[in-house]
């Protein structure tokens, strides 16, 4: 069916201006032709720059997809085998649990069933390093055995970043340079972030003025590695499960290499049976990830892309989220559709209201009412995080102290998997200081104090002090809310 292309960019510029965003990069490909691939909005406020179809975005986990694609390069090269134990290639990579140590595979790792929850509050804008991140997974409590529970890890992305290293010879970013972007003449992609900043055509990060914000907007700095040198070309740790840079033109010619399956032109870069191995549902989740509707169901993972069916049509898709951008990469095969949404601003559901609007344009449904129906999704998200927080808090007991002098608690507390907390005491108030981060507590109750800061991840979460056989303060225990189901973690404390 034909799209009236003139009605789409109205509709998404009438939706930009409700989401009171800065800009969204657009493009659709449909049997093979491209149909859209233009900026609307501003891709910086304060210089007055227009967005377009070269606009460098971050596409946040989008990334994936290209770390699984390298992989499925490398078994095409008989290096690697989907399904063989990941500790037979990398002997130094464990996990907790020593049967998933053994047994863990790459498509294991691939498609987040490995027992683990995200454990991702380590790593954002913490001083390590790539294999420190991998090693990291001998310390991360696992919630489920293997292969029994779906749960997204970008901790296991590295894991798959670092096997396509020690077996190419590469790093990461090299190999996924030479393997696919080359070939796919995607130019402009890139993995630094001195390369986007410095880019006269790049989008600014920006983000809502606190959290809990549907409106307003503030510039945000781009997510970077303390111990990364970006100015000699060495990417961020976590590359492989997010940092990639491109452009909707670029991020076209992605799209319309999974739909070719695997071929780029005339060349197959991946074979067809690998890219089906890509594309298929591998692993059911109990839930969809973003907002479940009667449109969607069956909602899997295959290996770097979600894989559910849209109105009865199979849809492979993947979203991202980093600092001040938010990505979604969709393709619909029987329909031979992909569309590509680029945003410059941090946790946007618009490009999911794009998308599904897309793709009932392409299909001749008019009924969606999909911009109406993320907005009202976010409240309800907002609204849950917060009750999430709360239960996870318990209820405050009124009227209580601290058992003893603030300054008493002063110091540093360490946890394996997690690093140092350091907690410190300015003008009775104590402070809360992690991975760059330093925010005010107030008192909950008893010895459990609570994060005010709404810029920080652990904005209104709790922390207890513990007392040990001496009497002294030896430790403090800690809920970490993006791992609601594992247990909280302690952190000892440790001589300055």
């Amino acid at each position: 069916m034909s799209i009236n292309i003139e009605k789409v960019r109205k509709s998404i510029t009438e939706e930009l201006a409700k989401w009171d965003q800065p800009s969204i990069a657009v493009g659709i490909v449909k049997d093979g032709q491209v149909l859209m691939n233009e900026g609307i909005g501003y891709a910086s406020i304060e210089k007055d720059q227009k967005a377009n179809s070269d606009t460098l975005y971050q596409i946040g986990s989008c990334s994936k997809a290209f770390t699984a694609a390298a992989a499925a390069v490398l078994v095409d090269q008989g290096k690697l085998e989907w399904d063989k134990p990941v500790h037979d290639y990398m002997p130094w990579i464990k996990f907790q649990d020593d049967y998933t140590t053994m047994h863990a595979t790459t498509r294991d790792l691939l498609c987040h069933r490995t027992g683990l929850p995200r454990h991702d509050a380590y790593w954002i804008d913490g001083p390590c390093t790539r294999r420190d991140m991998v090693e990291n997974l001998r310390n991360m409590q696992p919630c489920w055995p293997i292969r029994t529970t779906w749960c997204y890890q970008n901790t296991c992305f590295v894991a798959v970043g670092m096997l396509i290293e020690e077996l190419s010879g590469m790093t990461w970013e090299e190999f996924v340079k030479k393997e696919i972007l080359e070939p796919l003449g995607m130019t402009r992609t890139t993995f630094y972030v001195d390369a986007i900043a410095n880019d006269p055509n790049h989008a600014q990060p920006y983000s809502r003025k606190i959290p809990t914000d549907t409106t307003g907007i503030q510039i945000y700095d781009f997510l970077k590695s303390d111990r990364e040198d970006m100015s000699k070309g060495i990417g961020a740790p976590y590359g492989p499960a997010g940092s990639i840079m491109s452009t909707v033109d670029d991020m076209l010619k992605w799209v319309q290499f999974n739909l070719d399956e695997g071929k780029a032109g005339d060349k197959q870069i991946i074979s067809e049976a690998n890219m089906k191995e890509l594309h298929k549902a591998n692993m059911l989740m109990d839930q969809p990830l973003i907002m479940s509707c009667k449109e969607i169901d069956f909602p899997s993972y295959g290996m770097g892309w979600f894989v559910e069916t849209f109105r009865g049509h199979v849809m492979v898709e993947h979203g991202g989220n980093i600092n001040g951008f938010t990505a979604l990469v969709t393709m619909i095969p029987d329909q031979k559709l992909g569309i590509v949404n680029l945003v410059n601003f941090d946790s946007s559901f618009a490009t999911y209201s794009t998308t599904y609007g897309i793709i009932d344009a392409v299909l001749g449904i008019e009924d969606g009412d999909w911009d109406n129906r993320f907005r009202g999704f976010v409240d309800d998200v907002i609204k849950s995080q917060s009750a999430g927080i709360a239960q996870l808090n318990g209820e405050k007991i009124e009227g209580t102290h601290p058992t003893r002098a603030l300054a008493d608690f002063a110091g540093t507390y360490r946890n394996a998997c997690y690093g140092d907390i350091r907690i410190t005491v300015e003008d009775d108030t104590l402070y809360f200081d992690y991975n760059k981060k330093k925010s005010p507590c107030t008192h909950f109750h008893y010895d459990t104090f609570q994060i005010s800061d709404a810029q920080a991840l652990f904005d209104g979460m709790n922390f207890t002090f513990c007392t040990g056989k001496t009497g002294k303060v030896d430790g403090l225990s800690f809920g970490i809310v993006l791992n609601p189901l594992a247990k909280d973690e302690f952190f000892t404390r440790v001589e300055a």
